[in-house]
């Protein structure tokens, strides 16, 4: 039995065939001495402008894809850089919002417990009804009530009783916007984290002052307070106002 011997594949030898004319025509270019500029324009007969065309686009398409690749990471990389910029300034302006808002709430009502300009009803030319109906009227406890109905000075005890209530609001004002500043701090500013640090320490300070003067009488001491108000924390208080404004505008137009 005689086996049939089997035919190679033909695109195999149809390519080694194709391959092997190339390397002989490029062999026969070189043996007669052609130049690079021959050898080129040969090829480019020899190949034909098709096949050249082709392996021109399939590096090009090669390129675009690489381009398209590196500009799909670069675009990410900044939305992930721009989003991270625009949480952070959502952040401070929100925390700088709410930092003022401390702040306002604080400095009016220290301002107005340190202040030599307070107002006290005459609770001593009032008849024993409407004493009762005054007293009715407030937040006092009746142990306190009870305390004024038995002074011969009504006036007096009203004020004494009623200076610790306000004190008692005040501190829980201040301890607020401190709280506030150490909790958001982190998303201010410097200067402003600096200017809010310090009117904090003035505001907490010129209530102590105001405090032990009204517990031991020294009515120089409560003057002290009403002093570091027009000084230090007035001039503090509207450039913490100013440069929070300035802050806001700004985040307003970067949006």
């Amino acid at each position: 039995m005689v086996t049939k011997r089997a035919e190679p594949d033909a695109p195999r030898w149809k390519a080694v065939t194709m391959n092997d004319q190339i390397l002989q025509f490029l062999f026969e270019i070189a043996t007669y001495g052609g130049g690079s500029a021959t050898i080129a324009y040969l090829l480019f007969r020899y190949l034909g402008k098709s096949w050249i065309e082709s392996k021109f686009s399939e590096r090009l398409a090669s390129f675009k894809h690489q381009q398209d690749i590196e500009i799909q990471r670069l675009r990410v990389e900044i939305d992930s850089t721009l989003s991270g910029v625009l949480k952070s300034q959502e952040k401070e302006f929100e925390t700088l919002s709410e930092a003022w808002n401390k702040l306002d709430e604080a400095y009016a009502h220290v301002k107005n417990l340190v202040s030599p300009l307070q107002y006290h009803p005459n609770l001593d030319g009032m008849t024993e009804a409407r004493l009762k109906e005054f007293l009715d009227e407030t937040d006092l406890r009746d142990t306190e009530k009870g305390v004024i109905y038995q002074s011969s000075e009504k006036s007096n005890e009203y004020q004494e009783i009623v200076f610790w209530h306000r004190l008692h609001q005040v501190k829980l004002a201040c301890s607020d916007l401190d709280k506030c500043v150490v909790r958001y701090g982190i998303f201010f500013p410097p200067n402003l984290k600096e200017q809010f640090n310090e009117i904090v320490n003035e505001l907490n300070s010129t209530v102590l002052d105001k405090e032990v003067g009204q517990e031991t009488k020294d009515y120089k001491l409560q003057s002290e307070g009403w002093k570091k108000i027009g000084n230090k924390i007035d001039p503090l208080f509207k450039a913490i106002g100013s440069d929070i404004h300035a802050r806001l505008q700004w985040h307003g137009r970067s949006q």
